[in-house]
Parts: structure tokens; C-alpha cells; sequence
């Protein structure tokens, strides 16, 4: 693990301490960005993009954080690809949605390849400890958005994109054989 990667981590479990997820156990919020960052080293993504896989969500859901934080504390590359990755919370939630889809075919190689591992830690998420509160229609919804944002993608491996489909359709099958 290079430095930078190390350093992002520490980054990322300080600023996602005390954060959970919205499933029913509350799993600590920073198991998301450490499967995401496993993915993307997995699929043999750069040091830069597995950094900014652990750094994904740090702008969007931990204020303060900003993008001057990140280009401070990891420069210029990472902090362009953590903006890439980040939603305008201003926006209402259908907007951000919408603009993800839009926005998918313009990101750099290294930002799909985050994108694409986000989406099939979400869909996984998904399918083995759902959101509370979530219906099988919300989640199936989701599994079809997300769907939608990575068929538009540029240029990520294949093994990648055969795993998120693979994941997508697990969920899928599971959700719909819920009782």
C-alpha cells in the first residue's frame, strides 16, 4: 500500500467516524469506502483512483470537507478526481440522480473506475443488508438507476463491469423473491 493510499484511509476513517449506514445494523459508514477502494485496487486501479475511492464520499457527507481540503492533503490529481465523484447536495435528489447519468459518459478513466466499484458496493449493499425503511420497489429503482449510470461509463475493465452486472442481477433476482 503506498503512502498515499495509507494516508487516505486515516483521511477517510477520521472523517467518517461515527457515521453509519442505513441498514438495519447501522454498520459503521466506513466499510463502504474501504469495499469500494478494495474494488478498485482489485480491478488494478492507480494509487490515485484507490485514494480517491477512499475519499469518494468525504466532501458530500462530512462537512466542512472541501475540495481544497482534498488537493491540500493529496494534490491536484486526486482532489479533480474526488470532484468528479461528488454530488452538488444543493441539488434536489432527482437532479443529482439525473446528473450522474449525464455526467457518466465525460468521467476519466480513473473516476469511472471509482464510479463503477461505488455502484456495485451500493447494489451488494443493496441485496444483503437493505436500507430501512426502503421498499422493494425503491430498491429495485435503484438497482435500474444505477444500471443507467454505468451502461454510460467510458472505458472501464471488463472484469468490472462483469461484476457489477453480475451484482446487479443478484439483486435484483433476490428483491424480487422476497416474500
Amino acid at each position: 500500500m503506498t503512502d498515499i493510499i495509507r494516508r487516505a484511509a486515516a483521511f477517510a476513517e477520521v472523517k467518517h467516524a461515527g457515521q453509519a449506514r442505513k441498514d438495519r445494523d447501522c454498520s459503521p459508514y466506513i466499510g463502504h469506502p474501504a469495499e469500494v477502494a478494495g474494488l478498485v485496487a482489485g480491478f488494478g486501479g492507480t494509487p490515485a483512483a484507490i485514494a480517491a475511492a477512499w475519499l469518494h464520499d468525504t466532501v458530500e457527507d462530512c462537512p466542512p470537507t472541501t475540495l481544497a481540503d482534498i488537493e491540500a492533503s493529496f494534490g491536484p490529481h486526486v482532489a479533480a478526481l474526488v470532484g468528479e465523484l461528488t454530488d452538488d447536495k444543493s441539488l434536489a435528489k432527482a437532479m443529482r440522480k439525473r446528473l450522474q447519468v449525464e455526467h457518466a459518459p465525460f468521467k476519466s478513466a480513473e473516476a469511472a473506475l471509482v464510479k463503477i466499484c461505488d455502484k456495485i458496493s451500493n447494489v451488494r449493499s443493496l441485496g444483503q443488508t437493505p436500507p430501512v425503511g426502503w421498499s422493494r420497489a425503491r430498491r429495485l429503482d435503484y438497482v435500474a438507476w444505477a444500471e443507467a449510470v454505468v451502461a454510460k461509463l467510458p472505458a472501464v475493465p471488463d472484469a468490472a463491469r462483469a461484476t457489477f452486472r453480475a451484482t446487479a442481477e443478484g439483486t435484483r433476482a433476490g428483491i424480487a423473491s422476497e416474500g
